[in-house]
């Protein structure tokens, strides 16, 4: 038994199908299912319950799984001590932010990580909530933040708060959107969000519960621009809450549409494999002292 097939038998059970292990992996399926035969050959057992579904675990496969994690979590910590004894070794984390996110929020994240360690290196970079996902999943960023529910086993997340969107329009249009919303929402131009991104998933949910249809010209995630977009009376769109007071406050020509909002939780998530890694237990502890949540 070797490393490489530890990681596919975790990675099959973790994900359920040969597919998206072997993509994980960056293995062929056809090797990901050599491996899984020869380590049920080596311990001789069967590990899984193959099916139309996929990969199901069997009693003697749930048994397995911890203990192969655990191999698994002590190799990565062996090969992190291994580069630290590099004289040039320096302590690195990548964190994945969404525009979701309250800037002033992540701030103080910052600040408070360079506290508890400031020998820390930390790469921060801005994407969609979905990329974001799919990045700590591969493994290619250490941690991020996510909006909406976590499908994958293979990453863990912890709640942090209620993100809130509200719909916009400009100021002259809210009598027009409250009177018939129906036909103002079926004419009106709404302003959409990339593929993959937070808002993209709360627009199509919100669009889903209302019955909307909505007639679309352009694709934004630029929260101030969409704002601006929405003030010169060329579309409508949701944004958070947040952003959408502030540009009241800063006198935009907007206004919010009353009982037409929507809520989605947003998470900090991080690989399963790093539950137990120095780095990612610092900035755990950081994120959940922040949002004043529990780990």
């Amino acid at each position: 038994m070797d490393l490489t097939q530890l990681k596919s038998f975790v990675a099959v059970a973790h994900y359920g199908h040969l597919t998206q292990a072997a993509e994980s992996l960056h293995l062929s399926q056809p090797a990901v299912t050599a491996q899984i035969k020869a380590i049920e050959r080596n311990l001789d057992v069967n590990l899984f319950e193959r099916n139309t579904q996929g990969m199901r675990l069997t009693p003697a496969g749930e048994a397995f799984l911890p203990k192969a994690e655990s191999i698994l979590q002590q190799m990565r910590e062996l090969d992190v001590f291994a580069l630290s004894l590099s004289s040039t070794y320096v302590e690195q984390a990548k964190l994945g932010i969404i525009q979701s996110v309250d800037r002033q929020m992540l701030s103080r994240l910052l600040n408070h990580i360079l506290e508890l360690d400031s020998s820390l290196y930390l790469h921060v970079e801005n994407s969609l909530s979905g990329e974001v996902l799919n990045k700590v999943r591969k493994k290619e960023i250490d941690a991020g933040f996510f909006l909406g529910d976590n499908p994958y086993r293979t990453v863990y997340s912890i709640e942090l708060d209620e993100v809130h969107y509200v719909l916009i329009v400009a100021v002259q249009r809210l009598a027009e959107a409250i009177e018939d919303p129906k036909t103002f929402f079926s004419t009106a131009t709404w302003i959409e969000r990339p593929a993959f991104s937070a808002g993209d998933k709360i627009s199509n949910r919100f669009w889903h519960q209302h019955k909307i249809s909505p007639q679309t010209a352009l694709v934004c995630d630029d929260i101030d621009l969409c704002i601006e977009l929405v003030a010169s009376n060329l579309a409508i769109t949701l944004i958070p809450s947040r952003e959408a007071y502030r540009a009241i406050k800063a006198g935009k020509n907007i206004a919010l549409v009353p009982g037409y909002d929507i809520r989605s939780r947003l998470s900090y998530i991080y690989p399963a494999e790093y539950e137990t890694d120095k780095n990612s237990q610092l900035i755990r502890q950081a994120v959940c002292e922040i949002w004043g949540v529990s780990p």
